[in-house]
């Protein structure tokens, strides 16, 4: 029975994704039609997708667990981390390394949004502890000569708030910057680091800055420095950094650099309902991240699910987003008629749910390529396309953040804090990250309004 209940609980959070009625792909006949229609992929490469690998219920036994359903239908990391505890496995690095990367992308968000209010639109009035606030965030975003400047300023200010969240940032810019830094010596109580764990950032904010007005009026701060703190913390709890960094490759941190390609294989527990179809998604996207850039595209096309998608959606040279688009609800039907193909041609529940999960991982892949190409608006169409298709089992926390940080990167922070109050409430410790967000927003504000920033 021990077995038997999880099953039934990862069966009935299955279908209830694809009710008859609520989702266009129930037909059987029209899958199986859109899918003849067009083929954007060699019939192998849809058969050896983790969703046709996972066609029949008992394939996907091994992933019936409590901590298997949180983390792949519910992406409640948390809960998740809890269940399979210490002794997960590599469900248990899985966990960790979603957590990881969550919060990478929450300190990159709140670096682009601090980048744009102090930097790009500074005031005389705003605090002088901003500098600190830009030089953790420049190094976030890779502008290392631009980190240094900002914390120079800050020389002689033993007593300004922020001292002691700076130190180790100085140190560590002080000699060669290479990633990770150690922050160790922040005013954090993050605990030991042990697998199963998720320690939280309590004392928010941090601290309040006084603004270089008459009225010296505080301004409350979350520092940034703690969310990558956090991040680093469950790279150390999920191990394997070989696989949880190639599985994340396109939502490293700017200044982390490219990841080193692996052997080709890749564990099943890392790929299923992952945004990953097959083994070579993965390795595509470390290459097309790494030297090879775009010409990555052409080398992975005929082994990587998403590098065929890009490849087809290339117009005179240039990714289509319409065409990609497309392309990538071909391939879903496509997917999904192989998974059918092994129930009797029967569309199952969980196959359908499988299907979305990869459907809208494969934009999301393919926004990422777009950003190495160099499109930033095919790229955040992509996003905020596959956001738009997301539910419960397919919204994934590091893809909504990386959509808030693109927003924030474009002064737009309405949509950003909306994913950030929809996402606090599983992972409050992300609140650090509208701190930022939230002076960015009144500083667009204010601009809009014309109202006078030191007012």
């Amino acid at each position: 029975m021990r077995r038997v209940l999880p099953l039934l609980v990862l069966v009935s959070s299955l279908c209830a994704c694809g009710r008859a009625g609520e989702d266009p792909d129930n037909d059987a006949g029209a899958v199986a039609a859109a899918a003849e229609e067009v083929l954007p992929l060699p019939a192998e490469l849809a058969a050896e997708s983790w969703v046709a690998q996972m066609a029949t219920q008992e394939d996907f036994k091994p992933f019936t667990s409590p901590g298997w359903v949180e983390l792949a239908t519910r992406r409640d990391y948390r809960k998740a981390a809890a269940s399979l505890g210490a002794e997960g496995g590599l469900g248990a690095a899985r966990v960790h390394m979603e957590l990881a990367y969550t919060y990478r992308q929450a300190a990159l968000l709140s670096a682009q949004s601090l980048i744009q209010t102090y930097a790009e639109t500074p005031d005389v009035t705003d605090p002088v502890g901003v500098a600190h606030l830009l030089s953790v965030s420049y190094a976030i975003t890779g502008n290392l000569d631009k980190a240094r400047e900002q914390s120079a300023k800050l020389e002689g200010l033993a007593e300004d708030p922020t001292a002691s969240w700076h130190g180790p940032w100085k140190a560590w810019l002080a000699g060669d910057a290479a990633w990770p830094p150690d922050l160790s010596s922040l005013p954090l109580a993050l605990g030991e680091v042990e697998a199963g764990r998720t320690p939280h950032l309590d004392g928010l904010p941090h601290y309040s800055l006084p603004e270089q007005s008459e009225s010296k009026r505080l301004r409350e701060m979350a520092d940034p420095g703690a969310l990558v703190a956090l991040a680093l913390w469950h790279d150390a709890a999920a191990g394997h950094p070989d696989l949880i960094h190639r599985a994340r490759a396109g939502y490293r941190l700017p200044v982390e650099g490219p990841v080193v390609a692996g052997d080709g294989l890749f564990p099943f527990e890392m790929l299923f309902a992952s945004d990953h179809g097959v083994p070579a998604d993965v390795d595509f996207l470390v290459d097309v991240h790494g030297a090879a850039g775009m010409a990555a595209v052409d080398k992975w096309a005929d082994r990587s699910i998403v590098a065929a998608l890009a490849k087809g959606s290339m117009v005179d040279g240039k990714m289509d987003v319409e065409r990609a688009i497309d392309l990538a609800a071909a391939a879903h039907a496509q997917i999904v008629g192989a998974a059918s193909a092994r129930t009797a041609d029967t569309v199952q529940g969980h196959q359908r749910t499988f299907g979305k999960m990869l459907h809208v991982g494969t934009l999301r892949n393919l926004a990422l390529v777009a950003e190495v190409e160099g499109d930033r608006e095919v790229s955040g169409r992509l996003r905020i396309n596959a956001l738009e298709l997301s539910g419960k089992s397919t919204a994934c926390p590091v893809g909504m953040l990386a959509l808030g940080a693109w927003d924030a990167s474009n002064r737009y922070p309405t949509r950003a804090q909306d994913i950030l109050h929809d996402l606090s409430r599983r992972f409050p410790s992300l609140e650090a990250a509208r701190y930022g967000l939230d002076v960015m927003a009144l500083r667009v504000s204010r601009e809009r309004t014309g109202e006078t920033p030191g007012m």
